[in-house]
């Protein structure tokens, strides 16, 4: 005898829509798990202005712009504050002699660009790893556990470490080590390391994602860094070397910095005396914002950082977006590297 159709059907719907059913489960539940491995986008950006303000960030730059390196990283830091939404807070702090000093608690970016103008020159030696832990500290300590934020450091400094008080908590001496992954034990580039991942400057336990982005500018005329800014760069003296610096010295010192801000998630820049500024739209670090600096934007554009690389995000929001896309286009052309059109 032929079964009824209609039986069939309902034969084959018990046992294929429970079985599609399961099929289309599986296929969700590793793309809920992958979005699991994702956090939250953070709702609000918390960033840290830290200036070195020691006596030789007083010197005049050679790049014929009559500016001191002082007056040169205030414009980075402006440029850093502008064209960012109503979510970002920055506080400016400055460092020289053996202190640090906080110029202006979280504030919009409007209240911070006008702070930024009316900061005062610098005097004094460099205390660097004091400031940078100290810095590290209070972004950790603001708004902590009330609210989704992300966390960027921006340092702008023309040497390493010489004045730090030997009872501060990441005071030592420089690392002599040739691996800027693994500073010498005890030295200040070891806690600085430290305090980052940790924010213990003593606890070195290694750790996949270190919870403060470090954006770091060295503004120094013995050093010409060749190179793109996510591979290791050759170190070429300029001028005199003044003591008691030495080659290795300055190698180890900037080799850290580079690999410290891009372990953190930040970008690393250097800038010798002679050569110009970079140029907000920049992503390469060419002195000219062209098509180069257009498609690595638009290559990333709606991507969150990391994946995407953040050279591609200008205005340091962990995500290319919009923001990004206009900056790259309003300042397409401008920068000293740019070439002149050819006459017709």
């Amino acid at each position: 005898m032929t079964p009824h159709p209609r039986s069939m059907q309902m034969r084959f719907e018990r046992l294929a829509i429970p079985t599609l059913a399961a099929a289309a489960l599986s296929l969700l539940l590793p793309l809920q798990e992958a979005r699991a491995q994702f956090p939250p986008p953070p709702t609000e950006f918390h960033h840290l202005i830290l200036v070195d303000t020691s006596g030789s960030m007083a010197t005049l730059r050679t790049d014929g712009s009559g500016k001191t390196r002082f007056q040169a990283a205030i414009e980075l830091a402006k440029g850093a504050v502008a064209n960012n939404n109503s979510n970002h807070y920055f506080a400016v702090w400055r460092f020289q002699d053996s202190t640090s000093s906080q110029v202006q608690g979280f504030a919009s970016a409007g209240t911070t660009l006008g702070t930024l103008n009316a900061m005062l020159g610098p005097t004094g030696g460099t205390p660097l790893a004091h400031a940078a832990c100290a810095a590290l500290d209070t972004l950790d300590a603001y708004k902590k556990d009330s609210v989704n934020a992300a966390k960027l450091l921006h340092l702008y400094s023309d040497g390493e470490d010489n004045n730090t008080l030997p009872t501060d908590q990441c005071a030592g001496p420089l690392s002599t080590s040739q691996d800027p992954t693994t500073p010498t034990v005890n030295s200040w580039n070891w806690k600085l390391l430290n305090k980052a991942r940790t924010g213990n400057p003593n606890n070195p336990s290694p750790i996949t994602t270190f919870p403060v982005a470090i954006y770091a500018t060295l503004m120094d005329p013995f050093i010409t860094l060749t190179g793109t800014p996510s591979e290791p760069r050759d170190v070429i003296i300029e001028g005199d070397m003044p003591t008691p610096r030495t080659l290795a010295s300055i190698s180890n010192f900037q080799a850290f910095l580079q690999k410290l801000s891009t372990a953190t998630g930040g970008t690393f820049t250097g800038i010798a005396d002679s050569k110009p500024a970079p140029v907000l739209g920049d992503t390469n670090q060419d002195y000219c914002v062209d098509g180069t600096d257009y498609n690595l934007v638009l290559s990333n554009y709606g991507y969150r950082v990391p994946p995407a690389p953040p050279a591609a995000d200008l205005n340091n929001d962990k995500v290319v977006d919009y923001n990004d896309y206009t900056i790259v286009v309003n300042n397409q052309g401008k920068g000293s590297g740019c070439r002149s059109p050819s006459p017709r």
